[in-house]
């Protein structure tokens, strides 16, 4: 290998793994997506990345995500689901609302029931919301951990609009 792919490789390395600090929980797809690199490079510099521990591999249901190693496993869970499209959804609006049942859910979100349930039942799953009784005897939803969450919260949300604006901004780019 000459100086000019070593140093092409720690680069890409670098921006790897700067994206992954900036994107806790994104895998390998994404990252190929975003940095627009070939699949094949993108494994081999996270496989190093992950070998020289600067970066964690963490597998949740079938699906591996990567993570800046300082990451605990409670945040791991949350910004693993974070990174759905409908948890972050849900999430988003429990934590503005405080509590919710399955009716205003829907209706603050737009998603279907079906949806709703699968959704609410993993995040039950992984602890992060918890069940109680509205005052008209409904079954309601509020966070586990509110100020945690908001705080997690606002870093995806601003991580979503970085990434967006990002992939709008490649499809002008020349």
């Amino acid at each position: 290998m000459n100086s000019r792919e070593v140093s092409l490789q720690r680069s890409n390395r670098s921006r790897i793994k700067f994206l992954i600090s900036s994107l806790p929980g994104v895998h390998l797809r994404q990252i190929q997506r975003i940095l627009g690199l070939s699949f094949s490079s993108v494994r081999y510099n996270v496989d190093a990345l992950k070998r020289d521990g600067e970066v964690l591999d963490w597998n949740e249901s079938g699906r591996s995500r990567l993570f800046p190693p300082a990451v605990t496993d409670y945040e791991k869970v949350v910004y693993s689901h974070l990174r759905n499209r409908v948890s972050r959804k849900v999430l988003r609006a429990i934590a503005r609302e405080g509590k919710l049942t399955n009716r205003q859910l829907s209706e603050l979100t737009g998603f279907a029931k079906s949806t709703l349930s699968e959704c609410i039942h993993r995040l039950l799953e992984a602890e992060l919301v918890r069940a109680s009784f509205s005052q008209d005897g409904r079954v309601a939803y509020q966070l586990r951990e509110s100020q945690v969450m908001l705080s997690m919260l606002e870093t995806a949300d601003h991580s979503v609009l970085e990434e967006a604006s990002d992939r709008f901004i490649q499809l002008w780019d020349f």
